[in-house]
């Protein structure tokens, strides 16, 4: 049927009310001995509440409606009904969609909504339209015998996974190709390597650098975020390895940064001793600064490639970074020419009130935090004067089903901007996991202006950043 229309109407107004009292018609008598049990009045909606509701008509006649009502502090889709003389037309997923968009357009970033344990057609119409179950919330709290809630991001949140990184040599690199393979399949944004390599006694270790190089050859779109350490690894070096990965991924790449504390790792590299974390992350920042300044110390033309003049470089537009801190003294220019980014997004892990937390919120681009850490993340953000995506850690260990209700509801119960999935130890299906995570729920995956942008900084909606030495054009 193509004569549907849909129209923005009142709560109150005649066809919108014949529809939900069909609806009640419909439904009561399946909840019947429910009701005769509970002495509570049923609960009367404010019409005060309610934000919009459409209606849609077919050949003339009232078909469908749908309303969206401020409930607490949440923005809750009510009352979907769909007369049964228009049904299996998709007519239901037509006033779901065009909800979502009219709540886009009013600001609204996720529904939430509440169904009946006894109405298994509306759970399938939730589920197959990419809501995701989550908890009963604010007035349906505790009423697991009625209450079935979803919930929908509208505004995409931004989703990293943290893989697994056990095995040995040829296995290893294989089985965490495959593992973010499955993940870009999916539509996760980023995947972090973790670096364990020192952790592989009597293994054939490979550094996490390395594992994101390989992997980017058998990538197209997700973002590869290695995790390298500041604390035995000089800037320089660093500096340049991400400056490759982003060049070998044509610009997808992010560093996790990362300290270490223990006398093996120190005993190992035989440099210097153990370290407060205070001086650690001193040092980490120390080491930020230095290849955020490397990364810019090529413009942009600074390659000229003229073979006929046999010039490779403008010498001019290469600097020197002249960098004296504490920990390091750096005269540079990198070796490497300015990577598609510029400059890679930095991603630093917080997993408390320790002096890491004032470096994520002055250098990261990404913050990772418990649940309960968003507000103090917020907090020293605004304190630092800057703006970062700040992101939840999700253990994947409960299944694929319950962890995709946990980042479903991640900006709901924590105001976080999306969630990492973490892996304490490979799946044995790793694709398994990621399609049945992916196939649920797909609009939870990209982040803002991902479809516009196959690079990590675009995905997180961050612009490309001239470089700081780049000379001024006058306008004399």
């Amino acid at each position: 049927m193509t004569d549907v229309r849909i129209v923005e109407e009142t709560w109150d107004g005649a066809s919108a009310t014949l529809l939900r009292e069909r609806m009640d018609a419909e439904i009561r008598p399946r909840y019947a001995d429910l009701f005769a049990e509970r002495s509570a009045p049923p609960v009367v909606v404010d019409p005060e509440d309610i934000v919009f509701t459409l209606v849609a008509y077919a050949a003339g006649d009232p078909a469908g409606t749908v309303s969206l009502k401020r409930t607490g502090g949440h923005s809750e889709i009510k009352r979907v009904f769909v007369d049964p003389a228009f049904r299996r037309i998709g007519l239901a997923a037509r006033l779901l969609a065009a909800a979502e968009e009219r709540a886009r357009a009013l600001g609204v970033r996720d529904l939430v909504l509440q169904t009946g344990s006894r109405q298994p057609e509306a759970q399938a119409l939730y589920e197959r339209e990419g809501w995701a179950p989550i908890p009963p919330f604010g007035p349906y709290a505790g009423d697991d015998e009625v209450s079935r809630c979803y919930a929908k991001p509208i505004v995409p949140l931004t989703l990293g996974v943290e893989l697994a990184v056990r095995g040995d040599g040829a296995g290893l690199v294989a089985d965490v190709v495959a593992q973010i393979a499955a993940w870009e399949a999916a539509g996760a944004d980023f995947a972090v390597v973790p670096d364990r390599y020192l952790e592989a006694a009597g293994e054939v270790a490979v550094d996490a650098p390395t594992l994101a190089t390989f992997a980017a050859a058998q990538t197209s779109r997700i973002a590869l975020v290695p995790e390298i350490a500041t604390t035995h690894t000089e800037p320089f070096h660093v500096a340049k390895v991400v400056q490759t990965l982003d060049f070998v991924s044509r610009g997808r790449a992010g560093w996790q940064v990362a300290v270490t504390r223990g006398a093996q790792e120190a005993a190992l590299f035989g440099r210097k001793a153990p370290a407060s974390d205070d001086a650690l992350w001193a040092e980490a920042e120390e080491a930020l600064e230095v290849a955020a300044r490397l990364w810019d110390s090529w413009e942009d033309d600074a390659e000229i490639r003229d073979v006929e003049t046999g010039r490779f470089i403008d010498r001019d537009r290469v600097h020197h970074i002249d960098f004296e801190g504490r920990f390091f003294s750096v005269k540079g220019p990198s070796i490497v020419p300015r990577s598609p980014q510029g400059q890679s997004p930095v991603v630093i892990r917080v997993s408390g009130d320790g002096p890491e937390l004032a470096v994520a919120a002055r250098r990261a681009d990404v913050i990772r935090v418990a649940a309960d850490r968003v507000p103090a993340a917020r907090a020293a953000l605004a304190e630092a004067g800057r703006e970062a995506v700040v992101v939840v850690d999700v253990p994947a260990s409960a299944g694929a089903r319950d962890v995709l209700s946990q980042v479903a509801a991640v900006r709901i119960e924590s105001g976080a901007d999306g969630a990492v999935v973490v892996f304490a130890e490979a799946p044995s299906d790793a694709e398994g996991f990621a399609s049945a995570f992916a196939s649920t729920f797909a609009s939870v995956f990209a982040s803002a202006g991902a479809a516009a942008s196959t690079s990590f900084r675009g995905r997180l909606g961050l612009d490309r950043p001239a470089s700081r030495y780049a000379r001024q054009e006058s306008n004399v």
